[in-house]
């Protein structure tokens, strides 16, 4: 059977291996952690970026939308006008055959004055008056054209409208979207500023903890070296290194 003293060397290297076991064991602990949070700040580093990407391209599609509402606007315009072009025209127009109708009148007018009937009775009149009701419905036939053609004008104008006002709406929408995403971005990187702090923490606790194991081995060692159980271990020592 060992001595005492004996057997207090091999509690005292017990203590001691225990206590460099915690010491590794805290160090462990903590490195887990750090990497862990290490992980944690990528991932947000990621979504941050990703949160921007997406806010560009938001901001990208609002530009797209906003430029093809300046258009459609623009078509509205050119259709507006092309509609009244086209009254101007057929105005224009009915009044030329109208002026035509007026002519052909008088010129028959002035045959029949000069064939020796009377131009104010009889089949006279009527012929004159089939010019007049002719060269009226001629007249109605080309503004009624050109009402039409006004009309189609008007109604491509109305769309072109709707269009710029989707557009318009749209890109609202993509812009009020990109804020979003910004802010997104923003809470994010903050976030990061959270887990520095952590990243901090976890180094403290970590030395806290390896502090404390030291600080518990000196002690149990202690206890050990001055407990009853040490008797004759200061000369068995000794006597070893003698």
């Amino acid at each position: 059977m060992a001595d005492p003293a004996t057997m207090g060397i091999v509690s005292l290297g017990s203590t001691i291996g225990k206590g460099l076991l915690d010491i590794g064991k805290s160090g462990t602990q903590a490195q887990a952690q750090k990497l862990s949070i290490q992980g944690q700040m990528m991932k947000t580093m990621a979504d941050a970026f990703g949160m921007e990407v997406q806010a560009e391209q938001y901001g990208y599609e609002a530009n797209k939308n906003r430029y093809q509402a300046a258009v459609a606007d623009m078509n509205k315009e050119i259709s507006e006008g092309n509609a009244i072009y086209s009254l101007n025209v057929g105005e224009v127009e009915a009044q030329q055959v109208g002026m035509k109708a007026r002519a052909e009148l008088g010129e028959m007018t002035a045959s029949q004055g000069a064939s020796g009937i009377n131009v104010n009775v009889g089949s006279s009149v009527r012929v004159r008056e089939s010019m007049i009701e002719l060269g009226d419905y001629s007249q109605k036939i080309v503004r009624t054209s050109a009402a039409k053609k006004a009309y189609g004008f008007n109604v491509e104008a109305m769309q072109y409208g709707a269009q710029a006002d989707i557009y318009r709406y749209t890109a609202t929408q993509n812009e009020a979207q990109a804020a979003e995403s910004l802010k997104g971005a923003a809470f994010a990187r903050q976030g990061m500023g959270l887990q520095q702090q952590a990243m901090g923490l976890a180094d403290t606790a970590a030395n806290i903890n390896i502090m404390g194991s030291l600080v518990g081995t000196a002690g149990s060692v202690a206890d050990k070296w001055t407990s009853g159980s040490m008797t004759g271990l200061t000369s068995k020592i000794s006597s070893m290194f003698s």
